[in-house]
């Protein structure tokens, strides 16, 4: 029995559609029916097609038992295994996505871009209302009857347009007033998806009265999700924030604010099953969070959170039997990023100031098969707290050790492709396990304390004199190897 969030899901998967309507033919409903059904379906099927490639990477397999004994140098705290096995491969077996690729088809045909459906024509465009006695069943059963009111209510219509080349827009329109949350461009091998915050904001005061009284009154951005077909078994997904994101929202203490900055792409995964390549990305720019202190302290009352991050950067890529793994262009953004409470900044963190703001790392194998961990130029992070004015707030208990303090962790040096492995436990001669240096050198320190791990040393563990356990550093020691 269907109801109106799954038609709500339906129309999303309309992203995968892509035109071939003819500039030189006038627009009707099968033209449309046949362009959204044959490639929704194609591209629902290319979206199983990539994640079968991905699950079946051996070089994925490969890079999940590197990390492994990359992380086992310390002994009790191993890295967590990544999830890239091939349980989960089973949802997108061929059998399973033809089965829902013609289950869409069929209902965008049957349901959606019928001759019925038609309200208006007016030169290359055309109007669907959509009705809850189509929508809210795909035949097989009666439509449920609160899904028909709703639907009915909501006076929901597509508007398809030719844009010529073989390109289609849809635009759903909501209500009377015919608002546009969402909109879909259908380009020759592109399908994107465009989501309207101002619009869907909109969209929802015309689906339930009283209900905008809840939405934040600041709500604005354009958020865009698109599928490529980039070759033959060649699909890129991506997701972009096309206009700058903004949430704000009044709280009985102050605002709550939110936003992202324009970004596109923000993300893309692009899989070649010809090739068994597949490559991800992440590329984040400014992100702030706004809400107003709560706590008791009237010191503090009427100062703002700020939690702002300068951005989020890497870029991942396999390939079938591939022995190295790299990240490329790793990077929290072009500034600083901090918190602050009112005007007092309260902590910050800075990554590869000195040289670029970004690295990259490749994870390789040695002369001897176990991993080696290269770095370029150099990883230099740095924190910083200055957490004495939550002192004014009773309920925090504030560390000493953070009401001002420093630390950084930088390796460094190796002709600027620092190096280090993970050398295992020897239950023999009692050595626990580290990080060897193999090139470069390792620093961390915290305030005026340093540890300081050269080239052929290891990371180790230590035991923390009596009454030394104010800085971190007091747990660990540069040592020899065995």
């Amino acid at each position: 029995m269907w109801n109106s969030r799954p038609w709500l899901a339906a129309v999303a998967a309309f992203a995968f559609v892509a035109s071939g309507c003819d500039n030189e033919e006038p627009i009707d409903a099968r033209k449309v029916a046949d362009v959204a059904a044959t490639r929704s379906a194609q591209m629902l099927k290319g979206v199983g097609a990539s994640m079968r490639t991905t699950g079946n990477l051996s070089s994925l397999h490969g890079l999940d038992g590197a990390l492994a004994s990359l992380g086992a140098g310390f002994e009790g705290v191993p890295l967590p295994a990544l999830p890239l096995g091939t349980e989960g491969t089973s949802l997108f077996a061929p059998e399973t996505t033809d089965a829902q690729a013609e289950q869409l088809a069929r209902f965008l045909r049957e349901r959606i871009f019928t001759e019925a459906n038609v309200e208006s024509s007016e030169g290359n465009t055309l109007l669907f209302r959509l009705k809850g006695s189509e929508v809210c069943t795909d035949g097989t059963e009666r439509p449920d009857e609160g899904c028909v009111r709703a639907v009915d209510a909501a006076e929901l219509r597509i508007r398809a347009t030719s844009l010529g080349n073989d390109s289609l827009e849809l635009e759903l329109l909501i209500g009377p007033n015919r608002v546009e949350p969402m909109s879909l461009r259908f380009l020759p091998k592109v399908a994107s998806f465009v989501v309207d915050l101002g619009g869907l904001k909109g969209a929802v005061a015309q689906l339930a009265a009283g209900m905008e009284a809840f939405l934040p009154p600041v709500m604005v951005g354009q958020v865009e999700f698109k599928v490529t077909e980039a070759g033959a078994q060649h699909w890129i997904f991506s997701t972009s924030i096309l206009d700058a994101l903004r949430l704000e929202m009044a709280l009985p203490e102050g605002t709550f604010a939110f936003s992202f900055a324009r970004a596109e792409p923000l993300m893309a995964f692009e899989a070649d099953s010809v090739a068994n390549r597949v490559r991800v990305a992440l590329d984040l720019n400014t992100t702030e969070v706004r809400l107003p202190y709560l706590g008791t302290a009237p010191g503090l009352r009427g100062k703002d959170w700020t939690l702002s991050l300068a951005g989020l950067s890497y870029a991942f890529e396999a390939t079938e039997d591939a022995t190295d793994f790299s990240l490329e262009r790793v990077g929290l953004g072009d500034a600083q990023s901090h918190l602050r409470l009112g005007d007092d900044t309260l902590f910050s963190l800075d990554l590869n100031a000195q040289s670029g703001r970004h690295f990259s790392a490749t994870l390789t194998s040695g002369a001897d098969g176990a991993p080696l961990l290269k770095v370029q130029p150099e990883f230099d992070l740095v924190t910083r707290f200055y957490l004495a004015p939550l002192k004014a707030d009773p309920s925090m208990e504030i560390p000493a050790a953070y009401e001002d303090a420093s630390y950084r962790l930088r390796l460094s040096g190796g002709n600027g492709t620092p190096t280090l492995r993970a050398v295992p436990a020897n239950a023999s001669t009692g050595f626990k396990g580290g990080l060897q240096l193999v090139t470069g050198e390792l620093l961390l320190a915290a305030n005026d304390t340093q540890v300081v791990v050269s080239q052929g040393q290891c990371l180790v563990s230590a035991t923390p004199a009596s009454g030394e356990t104010a800085s971190l550093l007091a747990y660990l020691s540069a040592g020899n190897c065995e």
